[in-house]
């Protein structure tokens, strides 16, 4: 059957999960082949089903079925193996003996069950299903599916759609966090233009900061930590033969968060970093800072630039570090992001890529510098008159990396005397201590003021060396310099 599609849709990977039954030489496997000489049958007349899973999620344009001899069918999809979230997209009707292909209006699938009701006797010789991959789909997006599917449906002509691209950046990205996101996923129909707006945010501008933060709370925790849905990625393809499904092995949603507070595990839980975010969503200069801040991130992770960490490309919603990703050797923090600035606004605007490299990257630990930047926002957003200092237009970071990377031990949080050290709000109070924000004055100094570029240069690695000595001696020169009007040019 020959049928004109949209030029995004295309044939799916899936495999076969389960079926009622098999005769012993007509097996199941043949309707993933289109080859007419082979086929699945029963042997048996009445009530048997066959089981679909696709390798990914995906959007479901068309069902196509080529009939050998089923009299009446019914099919339903569903997001999870579970009976009672499968939707009937086609319910009890007539089988055509023939090659049919059903619409299915971009349904959000990753499970199809064909119920086979009556046959003589009950046989298929292929299947084929038609959509569009939409990676770590779940069911917890669907407020999101329904704001967009609308406009993507009104789009399918289009080489490129904006709206399904928003679609599968919130999806692969935003999916290992959807435990910290239930508070805008549950409320999304409340605010969805700001919500939308939000989730934008954090699958692109956002990203790099959010991404850093997933992968090292993968690598404290081990491989599948934040993996939210672990038949997908820890169990193998296993052909279920019986009248009846397979139990659903319960949603596992990490393990607990350490209650033992250290800067480092503090810094990048996942929780924290997204009260941060939030913040940024509401505060320009928070978010200019976050924004300039994800941009360092992707230039200290830019392919080449540090062979020594390979991390992850997210093409698919299992968690960073699975095998099939980290085999990628690029880091998730390149992955490329969508400019929405013509839906949402100028903050969500691209920078122009600039010439500009990090000339010290070389003798630079990259880990420390990522705690030190994430340090700087938190301690930022404890203090709105030094956020607005390091958020001005001409403050430049880049430059100031080395001596970002030597303050990392004064830009530790202090717990004090609180009952709940590790408990993170929109005040980060444990930011709040003289000692940090002193640092990130210092910081500030040194990065809105070209006077200080020469010297860093000439110095970097001597800043770059973990000793307390070598940073207090360039702070003393700093504060040498402002009171006495050095020319350290």
């Amino acid at each position: 059957m020959e049928v004109e599609l949209e030029t995004r849709v295309k044939p799916l990977p899936y495999k076969i999960r389960g079926m009622s039954r098999e005769s012993p030489t007509q097996k199941a496997v043949h309707v993933l082949d289109s080859d007419l000489r082979t086929h699945w049958s029963t042997a048996t007349n009445t009530k048997e089903w066959i089981l679909l899973e696709l390798e990914e999620a995906c959007l479901l344009s068309h069902i196509r079925i080529h009939n050998k001899s089923v009299l009446e069918w019914e099919i339903a999809v569903g997001l999870r193996y579970k009976p009672d979230t499968f939707l009937k997209v086609r319910p009890r009707c007539e089988a055509p003996r023939r090659d049919m292909l059903y619409p299915m209006n971009y349904m959000p699938c990753r499970f199809v069950r064909i119920s086979c009701l009556r046959g003589n006797p009950i046989a298929i010789f292929f299947v084929q299903l038609i959509g569009v991959p939409v990676p770590g789909l779940e069911l917890e997006f669907q407020p999101v599916i329904d704001y967009l599917l609308p406009h993507i449906v009104s789009h399918k002509q289009d080489t490129h759609d904006i709206y399904l691209q928003l679609l599968q950046d919130i999806t692969s990205r935003l999916s290992p966090f959807i435990p910290h996101l239930e508070a805008e996923l549950l409320n999304f129909t409340d605010a969805v233009e700001s919500s939308i707006r939000f989730l934008a945010m954090l699958a692109g501008p956002f990203y790099p900061i959010l991404c850093v933060a997933g992968e090292r709370e993968n690598a404290k925790a081990g491989a599948g930590a934040l993996d939210l849905d672990p038949m997908r990625s820890n169990q193998g393809s296993v052909l279920t033969i019986s009248s009846n499904f397979q139990a659903q092995p319960r949603r596992v949603r990490g393990p607990m968060l350490s209650h033992q507070l250290t800067p480092s595990s503090l810094v990048f839980r996942p929780d924290a970093v997204l009260i941060l975010l939030r913040k940024a969503y509401k505060d320009n200069h928070l978010g200019n800072l976050c924004r300039s801040v994800a941009r360092i991130l992707r230039k200290l992770t830019a392919p080449g630039c540090s062979p020594e960490l390979p991390l992850p490309v997210v093409e698919s919603p299992a968690l960073f570090g699975s095998e099939d990703m980290t085999t990628k050797g690029e880091s998730a923090v390149q992955a490329p992001v969508a400019d929405y600035s013509h839906l949402y606004g100028e903050e969500f605007k691209l920078p122009e890529e600039d010439a500009s490299d990090i000339t010290s990257l070389n003798i630079l630990d990259v880990a420390a510098l990522e705690e030190a930047l994430l340090h700087i926002l938190y301690a930022c957003a404890s203090q709105p008159i030094l956020c607005r200092r390091l958020s001005d237009t001409k403050t430049d970071l880049l430059p100031a990396l080395p001596f970002i990377q030597g303050m990392l031990p004064a830009l530790h949080p202090v717990a004090g005397n609180n009952s709940n050290p590790d408990q993170v709000d929109e005040t980060f109070w444990q930011w709040q201590v003289p000692l940090v924000q002193h640092a990130v004055t210092q910081i500030a100094a040194v990065a809105s003021s070209s006077t200080y570029r020469p010297l860093l240069d000439a110095i970097s690695g001597y800043l770059s060396s973990y000793s307390p000595t070598h940073v207090c001696t360039f702070t003393l020169l700093i504060l040498r310099s402002q009171c006495c009007k050095i020319d350290l040019n």
